[in-house]
């Protein structure tokens, strides 16, 4: 789903060697990469929303992601972000597939909310998410738990019978993790279940999803994470405290192309934040 000349300038801009390694070290090299080069965002979203909807929301396919990053700096929500990974790994070689979860958040439909990468190595899965950015992948045995870390960017693979549930911590919140639960048992899905999801995402439906409604980019660095929502910046360091401040649009403006390396050219593009849908 990638093309030569595609790949090429993705592992350009990633820094990636021509070829990583087929194994837990290349792997792990791919993902940090990727974790701390792609932000989690809905601006290509928020534009598309904004315009005639005559075409399909734009970002779902591989192709089309990587040529808006490389060109423009934007990232996109769980399934185009998963998808492009997900085609990058097995472009790269490796064992790869695409599975559904659930955020599970209240107010909001859960089956199948989320997708996200598993890649097989040497008889063990690993939980290779884009959105979570957790730099080192988390190994999936069953019965057991399992971290990838201390500090920010740790996640935790909690049992639940044959099943996981990855707690994580939003941007804003340190205290209380969000909640992810895989759904494995189903086994691997097509790229097209994730382009039909990430469709369905895109209704202006806010059971659908919460994040249709205003710009929201989240950038996993190595020693920090920002995010932007609203007219809001928030910074977490290495002492996990989140740092929040308000900003103006032009602030905004700035910090997107500046901080994020979002193109002046996209952000001028990004419509008017709305009140949140009912």
């Amino acid at each position: 789903m990638i093309s030569a000349v595609l790949l090429d300038r993705v592992k350009t801009k990633l820094g990636l060697p021509s070829r990583p390694s087929l194994d837990l070290a290349g792997l792990n090299k791919i993902y940090a990469a990727y974790s701390g080069h792609v932000p989690n965002d809905n601006i290509q979203k928020r534009i598309w929303l904004a315009g005639d909807k005559s075409r399909p929301v734009i970002g779902g396919e591989p192709n089309q992601f990587f040529e808006n990053w490389l060109e423009h700096g934007t990232g996109g929500t769980c399934f185009p972000s998963n998808g492009a990974l997900c085609a990058l790994l097995c472009a790269l070689g490796f064992d790869a597939w695409r599975i559904l979860g659930a955020v599970m958040m209240e107010g909001i439909e859960q089956d199948g909310n989320h997708g996200t990468v598993l890649v097989r190595i040497d008889d063990t899965d690993y939980l290779v998410d884009a959105q979570l950015a957790a730099f080192s992948v988390l190994p999936l045995i069953v019965g057991q738990s399992a971290s990838t870390g201390e500090g920010i960017h740790d996640i935790l693979a909690v049992p639940r019978g044959d099943e996981f549930d990855i707690q994580w911590y939003p941007g804003s919140n340190r205290q209380t993790p969000m909640v992810t639960r895989l759904d494995i048992k189903r086994g691997p899905v097509g790229h097209d279940v994730f382009l039909a999801q990430y469709a369905l995402s895109a209704l202006r439906d806010r059971k659908r999803s919460p994040f249709n409604d205003a710009l929201f980019i989240g950038r996993h660095f190595s020693d920090r994470i920002l995010n932007v929502g609203r007219r809001t910046r928030t910074e977490i360091c290495a002492d996990n405290v989140a740092k929040k401040r308000e900003i103006t649009l032009g602030e905004r403006a700035q910090i997107l192309v500046d901080e994020f390396g979002v193109s002046a050219e996209i952000v001028k593009a990004i419509p008017p934040d709305e009140e949140a849908a009912i």
